[in-house]
C-alpha cells in the first residue's frame, strides 16, 4: 500500500510540475515583449532628446517610430512644461487635461517612465508603453495552456488508476456469470503494488472455487450414480412383493412406495441434469427460431390437451437464433410446462418471440395465480418452491426454473419473471443473436 501511495504522489507532483512549468514558461513568453529594460529605454531617451534639440520635431518623431517598431510598444515624449513632442497620451490613461500631463498616476501600471536631461539641464518624460494587443493576450493564453496542462495530468493519473481496476472488474464480472476459466492478466498479477497484489489473490481465489466447483459437481454426479443402483434393487424387491403379496391392504403400501422411488429416481435424474450443466459445453448452431418455437409449442400442446390449456404462439421476429438447441428446449420446455401446470383448466398461455437490440427475447405468459414479489427471485434457486407449490403438492422439485437459468446463462443471456398486471407470470429470456 505504501507503495501504491508513494506512486500515485510522484505521478500526481510530476503532473503538477508540468503544469506549473507550462504556466510559468507561458506567462514569460508574453511578458517577455512587455519587459524593456532601464538601461536600453535611457539610451533611447538620450537619442530622442538630442535630435530633438538639434533637428526638431519630425526628425525626433520619425526615429521614435523605428524605435517603436523594435520595442514592440509606444513612445510617448513630454517637456518639463508638458508639451507632447511625439503624440498625446491614450484617451485611456486618468490625468491628461488638454493635451499636458500634470504628473504620471500610479494606476498606469503598463507603462514605463525614464526621466531624460537635456542640454541646459531641460528635463524630459519618456514614456514607454507596450503594445495593447499583447497585454489583452496575457489571460487568454494562459487559461487554455493551464486546462490542457491539468486535462493531461488528470487523463495520466485516471489511466495509471482506473486502466487495472478496470481489467479487474471485467474478470469479475466474467467469473460472477460463470466463466471459471476468467483470470486476471498475468502482467497485470505482477506488478509489485497493492493493485498487483490484489489481482494475485483473485486469481488464487478464483482457483480454488473452481477446484472447490469442481469437487462438487463430481461429488453430486458420483452420489446420484452411486444412490441409482439401490434404487434399481429396490424396484425389483417390490416387483416380487407385488407377485407374492397376499392382502389386498398391502397393495396401498407397495404403490406408495413405487411412487416414491419414481419421485426420488427423477429428482436424481434432475441433480444429474444441474451437474452436467455446470461442466457441458455448448454446442452452437444456427436455429430456425420461429419453426423451432412452433415445434416446442405443438409438443407442449399435446401434452396440456386433458387440462384443455391452450397454448399460443405470437411473433415472427427474430427469423434466426445461435444457441444449443437441446438445452435451450429444454429451458423453454421447463417455463411452459410450470406455466400450464399452474394455469386452470380452458386457460391460455402465450410465447411471443421479438426483437431488440442485437438480443432475441422470447416471452412466456400465463393466467396463473402469479408468485408474490419478495419471491420472484427465489424461484430461480435450486431446490426452492413457493409456499402454494408446496400447498398444491406439485410433485415438482423446484429445479426445474433452476435448469432453465443455467442454460440461459451459458448462453450469455438473461432470464426474469415477473407479475403481469392483469394476473398471471411473465417470464423472459433475452438471447444474443450472434
Amino acid at each position: 500500500m505504501k507503495n501504491t501511495f508513494f506512486r500515485v504522489f510522484l505521478v500526481i507532483l510530476l503532473s503538477n510540475i508540468v503544469v506549473v512549468s507550462i504556466g510559468f514558461g507561458v506567462v514569460k513568453l508574453i511578458q517577455k515583449p512587455q519587459q524593456v529594460s532601464a538601461d536600453v529605454l535611457g539610451d533611447v531617451g538620450v537619442q530622442l532628446v538630442s535630435v530633438y534639440e538639434k533637428l526638431g520635431v519630425v526628425p525626433v518623431k520619425e526615429l521614435a517610430h523605428t524605435f517603436e517598431k523594435k520595442l514592440s510598444g509606444k513612445l510617448f515624449l513630454y517637456q518639463e512644461n508638458g508639451v507632447s513632442l511625439l503624440k498625446p497620451l491614450p484617451r485611456n490613461l486618468p490625468g491628461k487635461k488638454d493635451g499636458r500631463l500634470g504628473r504620471p498616476l500610479a494606476d498606469f501600471l503598463d507603462s514605463q517612465f525614464i526621466q531624460v536631461i537635456g542640454t541646459s539641464n531641460v528635463q524630459y518624460l519618456l514614456i514607454y508603453r507596450p503594445s495593447p494587443q499583447l497585454k489583452s493576450s496575457n489571460p487568454e493564453l494562459i487559461l487554455p495552456f493551464s486546462l490542457l496542462g491539468l486535462l493531461v495530468s488528470s487523463a495520466i493519473v485516471a489511466y495509471w488508476l482506473l486502466g487495472p481496476l478496470l481489467k479487474l472488474q471485467k474478470a469479475t464480472r466474467s467469473f460472477g456469470r460463470g466463466d471459471m476459466e476468467a483470470r486476471v492478466d498475468v502482467k497485470l498479477a505482477q506488478r509489485s503494488d497493492a493493485i498487483g497484489k490484489l489481482a494475485q489473490e483473485f486469481n488464487e481465489m478464483a482457483e480454488r472455487i473452481e477446484v472447490l466447483l469442481s469437487s462438487k459437481e463430481r461429488l453430486m454426479r458420483d452420489v446420484s450414480h452411486e444412490l441409482r443402483t439401490p434404487l434399481s434393487r429396490i424396484e425389483v424387491a417390490l416387483t416380487i412383493a407385488e407377485d407374492k403379496q397376499g392382502l389386498p391392504q398391502q397393495q396401498n403400501y407397495l404403490d406408495r412406495i413405487r411412487t416414491e422411488l419414481h419421485e426420488l429416481d427423477e429428482l436424481i435424474g434432475q441433480v444429474l441434469t444441474l451437474s452436467r450443466l455446470e461442466a457441458a459445453s455448448l454446442k452452437k448452431e444456427s436455429i430456425d427460431l420461429q419453426s423451432w418455437v412452433s415445434d416446442i409449442v405443438d409438443d407442449v400442446n399435446f401434452e396440456s390437451q386433458l387440462k384443455s390449456i391452450h397454448v399460443v404462439k405470437v411473433g415472427s421476429t427474430p427469423k434466426t437464433l445461435l444457441g444449443d438447441p437441446l438445452q435451450l428446449r429444454h429451458a423453454i420446455e421447463n417455463v411452459l410446462r410450470n406455466a400450464c401446470f399452474y394455469a386452470s383448466s380452458g386457460a391460455r398461455v402465450e410465447i411471443e418471440t421479438s426483437e431488440s437490440s442485437g438480443y432475441a427475447n422470447i416471452i412466456i405468459r400465463d393466467e396463473g395465480p402469479g408468485v408474490d414479489e419478495d419471491k420472484l427471485e427465489k424461484i430461480f434457486h435450486a431446490f426452492y418452491r413457493s409456499s402454494s407449490a408446496r400447498e398444491s403438492n406439485s410433485g415438482g422439485f423446484g429445479v426445474g426454473l433452476t435448469i432453465a437459468q443455467r442454460i440461459i446463462r451459458a448462453h450469455n443471456g438473461v432470464i426474469k419473471a415477473g407479475n403481469r398486471p392483469e394476473g398471471g407470470l411473465e417470464v423472459r429470456f433475452s438471447l444474443p443473436m450472434s
